[in-house]
């Protein structure tokens, strides 16, 4: 049975959308973990089989997960892997119970952050998800970081690009507006500036296509 800590729970960061999985067979573990991740506003799932969340997990997203050690029908240690097969960046913290400590040492060889051992406290729960929060916000702003200085780098090297085509449109545009243009230097003028405005083109989609790339990892 679950012991409840009068203690005020450790205030949690907001500022990113965050989405945790919770794996265990006993239904008042799964219940106590999400009511501190629904306080610290963590969005969560709950599977009570470890064979059913591996069926529905592909294609969500997670930023952490609450795995017990001991699972019917699949080890919590053999699913962690499976489930970093699909999530590597994803933080798991293990759920342990009395003679788990073998066990617990491999998971650490699986890349638990953190175990939470039970019958835990309130408090437990809500300074290792406070803990989590906070490195998922650190590697997010810093993820941002990267995107952004990659999203700079590209778009001075193609703003560079851009020189020479604009230089030569409108250098010919000139030339063909002349009163006196001989038709055949009109025609010749006519073909490069054609084809500096495809060139442009081109680096004007291949500025797009790094910006929505960009947009997507942000």
């Amino acid at each position: 049975m679950l012991t409840e800590e009068k203690e005020k729970a450790l205030p949690c960061a907001k500022a990113y959308a965050m989405n945790a999985l919770i794996l265990d067979d006993d239904t008042e573990v799964c219940e106590f973990i999400a009511s501190v991740l629904k306080e610290s506003g963590v969005a969560y799932e709950i599977f009570l089989d470890p064979l059913q969340a591996l069926a529905s997990i592909n294609g969500s997203k997670y930023d952490f997960a609450f795995v017990d050690i001991g699972l019917p029908n699949m080890d919590g240690l053999e699913f962690s892997k499976r489930f970093k097969e699909i999530y590597p960046e994803c933080d798991i913290v293990f759920i342990t119970g009395h003679g788990d400590y073998n066990r617990a040492v491999q998971a650490i060889k699986v890349g638990a952050y953190d175990f939470v051992k039970k019958t835990f406290k309130r408090l437990d729960i809500s300074m290792c998800v406070t803990r989590l929060i906070e490195k998922r916000r650190l590697y997010q702003i810093q993820k941002h970081k990267e995107v952004l200085d990659f999203a700079n780098r590209v778009a001075l090297q193609l703003m560079h690009e851009l020189r020479n085509p604009l230089a030569a449109i409108g250098g010919f545009s000139r030339l063909a507006y002349t009163k006196d243009c001989p038709e055949e230097k009109l025609k010749e003028y006519t073909k490069i500036i054609f084809d500096q405005s495809m060139r442009l083109e081109k680096v004007f989609n291949k500025l797009l296509l790094h910006l929505k790339a960009s947009a997507e990892q942000l």
